[in-house]
């Protein structure tokens, strides 16, 4: 599987204390397309993805796009993280 596209979309919520600095949608093979993915800022400045989410009518969140492998999964935080730092120039 690879990556054909990545698009980010700048959702920086630092303003109102939260961690999210942009979304990204990105499409797999050219076939499939993934919307939503959050990426976020940790406590140290770091950045990480979140897939997306919704909510149960129970109250429980639960994700509705999983990468079934580590390898998958590593694949696509890569290639968005990447993407986020070429667009706004961080190291």
């Amino acid at each position: 599987m690879e990556i054909t596209e990545v698009n980010i979309y700048p959702f920086d919520t630092s303003g109102t204390g939260g961690r999210v600095r942009a979304v990204a949608d990105i499409v797999i093979d050219e076939v499939l397309l993934i919307k939503g993915i959050k990426i976020v800022e940790n406590k140290h400045g770091g950045l990480f993805i979140v897939f997306p989410q919704k909510k149960t009518s129970t109250g429980n969140i639960v994700d509705i796009v999983q990468p079934l492998t580590k390898e998958l999964n590593d694949k696509i935080r890569r290639a968005v993280i990447d993407k986020y730092k070429e667009i706004f120039k961080i190291e």
